[in-house]
């Protein structure tokens, strides 16, 4: 069974070159076009709101073919599915304490190195322990030059070995008092600011991009709060879903060819790294992970893909048509199938895989094989469809 586009308003039918048809009568006969000149191109005057009804002659003048779909044995098993950020390379950063935002050095979109400052903060609790910091310092040096001193001294005889070990046992404390500040210091991420009171830097954990920003000056922002997301867009995954009657043809290492509609006729190749052991008894599919280089950051999470998991040996038969068969209606693609009347079309919307031998697409879902489809003038009636909209519009 075909579907049908949720188009929600009625729509009168456009008679296809009816303009053009006049024309011609018009210069034909050297005198104006009249609706009798005109009838015989005429075609029904109402019907389905996603449903165009040309006459034979309408239907020659456009182009229009209707044909038998193709089918394609491909190697390659077909499955749809989006581009997500690869979990080990993107972060969300927000400040260990609580603090106010003093600055805020980089904006939505920016490409940052390993700890380049996106923010700064200023925090009493990172101002306290700074100030330990400071204090201990101090006591580290004042506990170096007395340890020092009593090592001269013991040296000439003037001090005792016991009063050397107690200068060194305060060294060691004091020594180890500080590390515990500095290592206080580090938890709350503060530890690469020295001697800057209360303020410190919030960093970017690694090279990538800032993809979203949800933080403004002066705001006071808490240890659960995220002010930043940096990602690293070099590796991108596809999370896919494999259906359980292909899951024996599936392993992890397959070569996969993707495709996207950004991109028409450009392919990335990316390897299966991952295939779930458990079954989604809903969907009766288990999840797999396509793991693809992203050099150029062509690649956006979100994206809708097509993957082509090679998997060897013959695959199902898909149906196959012309790309210009494949139209936009309404913002899904859609090929036109004859109607139940003669002179009737509708549009099917249909899932489009990789293009195969430079002129035709792969159709995953929506036809199947054997089904008769609009191969020429597809353009045309999507045509009809986009009149009949602006024709509604306009009333």
């Amino acid at each position: 069974m075909t579907q049908r586009l949720n188009l929600q308003r009625p729509r009168p039918v456009v008679l296809l070159f009816a303009l053009v048809v006049g024309v011609v009568s018009l210069a034909c006969g050297g005198g104006e076009a009249t609706a009798d000149s005109a009838a015989p191109l005429a075609a029904d005057s109402t019907a389905e709101s996603d449903v165009v009804v040309l006459d034979t002659t309408s239907i020659r003048l456009g182009g229009i073919r209707v044909a038998v779909v193709d089918s394609i044995t491909t190697s390659g098993l077909q499955v749809t599915g989006a581009i997500t950020y690869d979990a080990n390379r993107v972060s969300h950063v927000g400040s260990r304490t609580e603090a106010r935002v003093l600055a805020v050095r980089a904006d939505l979109g920016a490409r940052v190195g390993g700890d380049a400052v996106l923010a700064m903060l200023e925090s009493a609790d990172v101002g306290q322990l700074r100030a330990e910091e400071r204090q201990g310092e101090e006591l580290v040096a004042i506990a170096k030059e007395n340890f020092a001193r009593e090592q001269r001294l013991e040296s000439q005889g003037i001090s005792s070995r016991k009063e050397l070990l107690l200068a060194e046992a305060e060294l060691r404390r004091s020594e180890a008092a500080l590390r515990s500040t500095e290592e206080r210091l580090a938890v709350l991420g503060a530890a690469h600011d020295h001697g800057a009171g209360a303020a410190y830097s919030l960093v970017a954990p690694f090279a990538g991009t800032v993809v979203a920003r949800n933080v403004s000056l002066g705001e006071v922002v808490g240890p659960t709060d995220v002010l930043f997301t940096v990602a690293d867009l070099s590796v991108v995954w596809i999370e896919l879903d494999i259906f359980e009657r292909d899951f024996a043809r599936v392993r992890a290492g397959q070569s996969v060819v993707v495709t996207v509609s950004a991109y028409p006729g450009r392919r990335f190749i990316g390897r299966l790294a991952y295939v779930g052991e458990v079954l989604d008894e809903t969907k009766r599919t288990v999840r797999a992970r396509v793991e693809i280089p992203n050099g150029n950051a062509a690649l956006k999470p979100g994206m809708f893909a097509t993957a082509s998991i090679q998997v060897g040996g013959g695959g199902p038969a898909m149906p196959v048509v012309p790309q210009a068969a494949v139209q936009e209606v309404e913002g899904r693609q859609v090929v036109f199938v004859p109607g139940d009347a003669p002179g009737e079309f509708r549009p099917v919307p249909v899932v489009v895989g990789e293009t195969v031998d430079g002129d035709r697409v792969i159709i995953l879902s929506g036809l199947r094989p054997g089904s008769r489809v609009v191969i020429a003038g597809a353009f045309a009636l999507r045509s009809e469809l986009a009149k009949g909209e602006i024709g509604e519009h306009g009333h």
